[in-house]
């Protein structure tokens, strides 16, 4: 009798709403990447196994995000989904449509990100990774969506907390469900703290790309101003300012896109909801043209001009110079340099990416990119400015970085007192630096434009299957010792074109940016309230020093959370 009364307990304990799965839905907080074979975790920093709660906060005006976990054991489950609900709290709550649900595509890498043929860059792991932030109402990689045996398949989940969110406890759940049935539900405890992030942002980013990569990943044509050109151009600003950063394609010297063609989003009035409204975006590359001095002279004082009238509150710099190799190299762009100080004085800054700092002299250049960690406390004490650049002196924003790769560039840029970070590249879709081979010892790329024009498919990488969107070793000849091999390298958005999206689609790395990018507006509004010291302690704890980080996931959470404490109040 007692084995029938067990076996009947069992049996009602097996038909329990989500009981026998439970197992199967775990969570993790932004900073730790899931990968497929992870073991399940009953216990973190956000979530509770035992109470099946995700226990996160926010400040008002800010993204705040978690992972579900779905796990199959020996078979494999399909048509599984998630199911939110709206939070329930002080007032009006959080509304359902402030939650957004992207399903983590992974793409496997066989080749880690390396600066050269033996050097692995710090962090970077092989295996399968999570990458593109797929829409679940995406027909393709979107949800429902199937988890093979002893698989994991990460759903992250972006919660927008509006600026008018009244402080206090928030309650919503979150159901997983394979067809009709049930396999977790999870339970969120949402803190709205009493504070309200700026709508302006103060991490300086210049996030390049060039209009062709868009014409090629959208298939749309070889005019960058055609209509259909320019409004998948302006998703990508409005995903960027989202994200509390700076989208700026640009054909030329980028005073067309500034003043005319994208100029609603330097002023501000092309962003009209949630993060940024109103706010334009607050760095402006405008680079001089013109082989000779009056020429270049000229176009200083056109931009100067424009500039003025415009009044726009934003960062301008000229890109000058982009890795100066030669004696004439070095001394054209001191040449150049000098003709915007004669013309505009200060009023234009210049930039040039080296690491050659010491080749020029204190104030012939404005704005250093690409020097030694360890040189930059030289740099700034002459009175120069450094920016970061690509994987920012910290764990970068590669496919095969860690977690926190993106969120440790910016914090790393308030911990050394850099002035911006500056991404070469966001849409790096076709490989154009590396497909080339050597004609009487020079370098000749193995397609033309016209000819990428013509079949942009055919060059375009894999961006859905393969990671690797720019590896030197294709160079015909060149050696693969010394070969730069990335992934992920200028790439934070996917065309969402192959999906049936007429937009971008986000990165994980992106994602990561804007938890530093929204950082670094608690550390900004910590200084304001003289808690400086008390912020920068906080910082030590995950950058003890220029250019080291820390490499537990957790960590950057917790330090968050002491941030917020600060400021709540």
């Amino acid at each position: 009798m007692r084995t029938v009364i067990l076996l009947l307990l069992l049996f009602l304990f097996l038909l329990a709403p989500g009981a026998a799965f439970a197992e199967s839905v775990w969570c993790v907080g932004e900073a730790t990447k899931i990968k497929p074979g992870d073991a399940v975790s009953a216990r973190n920093l956000t979530w509770d196994g035992a109470t099946r709660t995700v226990k996160i906060g926010s400040a008002r005006n800010e993204y705040v995000s978690f992972q579900i976990a779905v796990h199959a054991d020996q078979e494999e489950l399909k048509e599984v989904t998630v199911v939110a609900s709206g939070l329930t709290g002080p007032g009006a709550g959080i509304p359902i449509s402030s939650i957004e649900l992207y399903l983590e595509h992974y793409l496997e890498v066989t080749i880690t990100s390396r600066g050269d043929g033996t050097h692995v860059l710090k962090g970077a792991t092989a295996g399968e990774q999570p990458t593109q932030m797929v829409p679940f109402a995406s027909a393709k990689y979107g949800a429902p969506f199937a988890v093979g045996p002893g698989r994991n398949q990460p759903v992250w989940v972006d919660i927008y907390v509006p600026e008018d969110a009244a402080p206090g406890a928030y309650a919503g759940t979150f159901q997983v469900k394979s067809g009709a049935r049930e396999l977790g539900l999870v339970k969120v405890a949402l803190t709205v703290w009493n504070f309200t992030l700026p709508q302006e942002t103060h991490f300086h980013s210049y996030l390049y790309t060039g209009p062709e990569q868009i014409r090629w990943g959208y298939q749309t044509g070889n005019d960058a101003g055609s209509d259909a050109c320019k409004a998948i151009m302006d998703k990508h600003f409005r995903m960027a300012h989202q994200h509390r950063l700076n989208f700026n394609p640009c054909g030329g010297s980028g005073l067309e896109e500034v003043s005319d063609t994208y100029s609603k989003f330097y002023t501000g009035t092309g962003f009209t909801e949630r993060v940024g409204r109103g706010v334009g975006q607050n760095v402006a590359c405008i680079s001089p043209q013109g082989d000779g001095e009056k020429e270049f002279k000229a176009s200083c004082t056109t931009i100067v001009d424009w500039w003025d009238r415009s009044k726009l509150n934003a960062v301008l710099f000229g890109y000058i110079w982009d890795e100066p190799h030669s004696d004439e190299d070095f001394a054209a762009s001191k040449r150049k340099c000098n003709w915007v100080r004669e013309s505009v004085g200060k009023k234009l800054s210049t930039y040039i990416a080296t690491p050659q700092w010491q080749r020029y002299a204190a104030g012939e250049v404005n704005i250093y990119s690409e020097p030694e960690a360890a040189d930059i406390p030289k740099i700034l004490a002459r009175g120069d400015t450094v920016w970061a650049v690509n994987a920012g002196y910290g764990a970068g924003p590669y496919v095969d970085a860690p977690g926190y790769g993106g969120c440790s560039i910016v914090w790393m840029n308030w911990k050394m007192k850099t002035g911006g970070w500056q991404f070469w590249d966001c849409c790096y879709w076709v490989d154009t630096q590396n497909r080339k081979h050597r004609v009487k010892g020079r370098w000749q790329k193995d397609m033309t434009f016209a000819e990428i024009n013509a079949n942009p498919r055919k060059y375009l990488t894999d961006l859905w299957h393969d990671p690797l969107n720019f590896d030197e070793s294709r160079k015909q000849g060149y050696p693969l010792g010394d070969s730069i091999r990335i992934n992920g390298d200028g790439l934070l958005y996917y065309p969402g074109h192959d999906l049936g999206i007429d937009g971008p689609i986000a990165s994980y790395a992106l994602k990561s940016l804007r938890r530093g990018a929204q950082d670094y507006e608690y550390l900004w509004l910590l200084q304001q309230a003289g808690k400086g010291t008390e912020s920068d302690a906080i910082v030590a704890t995950v950058c003890p020093a220029d250019g080291v980080w820390s490499e537990d996931a957790e960590a950057w959470e917790q330090a968050r959370l002491r941030l917020a404490k600060l400021l709540d109040h």
